[in-house]
């Protein structure tokens, strides 16, 4: 009898054992594996005869929407961008997925936007126009996971302009009050809204060193929405900035009071930075724009009202000396 049980303990310590180093090799080594190669997933876009592909794909982790970015994938993005901007009447669809069980940490309404925003911010860094990409998302109840890690988490996809176009899903939810005072804010920001400060020194009339540009922001937004006035302002700005070389832009995110307020300066940086990344689509030097946070600190209006909480929503535009 007690023979017997030997052969038996023996099988079962042999099974367990098995089974505790499958466990921690899938707990614990996902990394080692993608370093082996055992989890690549090929990323590839293709329009017609344009097609650019790498051995490797973005990646996001669950419950995020900041990527993972191999450099071949990089150089894809760059070929993409420079696809999209000498495309006439190309629009670039971009598709973020994300599962119903994810916690969502972003600003956004889901992390699929998130994701496909932050795509769609490295696309404009390389030179993509932001106004030629539109942004959706897809939710699925369970997301795939491959060595723990969300491959493919962006679809890419061209449309032809005079083709419909889904609404940004961003923005799809039935406008409210603070919405319908974009434009006029938008207006605003390139006319009266440029505030001087005190001390201030006059170099053009345009883009005065001290004085502010202010780009508002809708709810749930973080890169800005660039309209026909913004873009003149910028272009001139990028001008003004090759023949003064003594100066560098200084942006300062704001935001309202809603939420937790230890993220309130988190996001005024992030909104400044993706500012920043649209900046340099017009050519300015990354190394002449600094940015800064003042979270919901400094207020322009009533946090009380949907008026007051758009203009606190911001990014502050100043020209300074190096």
């Amino acid at each position: 009898m007690s023979k017997s049980i030997f052969p038996l303990l023996f099988g079962l310590l042999v099974v367990w054992l098995a089974g505790a180093t499958w466990w921690f090799d899938k707990k614990y080594n996902q990394y080692e594996d993608l370093d082996k190669g055992k989890c690549v997933v090929p990323f590839a876009v293709k329009d017609g005869s344009f097609q650019t592909k790498s051995e490797n794909t973005i990646m996001f982790e669950l419950s995020n929407w900041e990527p993972t970015i191999p450099m071949q994938t990089l150089a894809s993005l760059k070929s993409i961008a420079l696809y999209l901007a000498n495309s006439q009447k190309k629009v670039l669809i971009l598709k973020g997925r994300f599962g119903t069980t994810e916690t969502n940490n972003s600003d956004f309404a889901n992390n699929g936007i998130a994701r496909a925003e932050a795509i769609k911010s490295e696309l404009v860094t390389y030179g993509a126009p932001a106004e030629k990409i539109k942004i959706e998302a897809d939710s699925v109840e369970q997301i795939e996971l491959v060595c723990g890690k969300i491959m493919n988490g962006v679809d890419f996809s061209f449309l032809e302009k005079q083709q419909p176009i889904a609404q940004n899903t961003a923005t799809t939810t039935t406008p409210k009050k603070e919405d319908a005072t974009q434009k006029n804010e938008h207006s605003t920001a390139s006319t009266t809204t440029v505030t001087t400060s005190t001390n201030t020194e006059t170099v053009a009339t345009d883009f005065r060193p001290k004085k502010k540009f202010i780009v508002f922001y809708r709810e749930n937004r973080f890169k800005p929405e660039v309209d026909e006035e913004i873009d003149t302002y910028f272009k001139g700005l990028s001008k003004y900035l090759k023949t003064h070389p003594r100066y560098r832009l200084l942006l300062v995110g704001h935001t309202d009071n809603k939420g937790s307020k230890d993220k309130h300066f988190n996001f005024g940086k992030y909104r400044a930075r993706k500012l920043r990344d649209v900046l340099l689509s017009y050519g300015i030097e990354k190394r002449r724009i600094k940015t800064d946070s003042k979270g919901s600190s400094k207020p322009l209006g009533s946090n009380s009202t949907p008026e007051g909480r758009f203009k606190n929503r911001r990014v502050e535009i100043s020209i300074i000396k190096r």
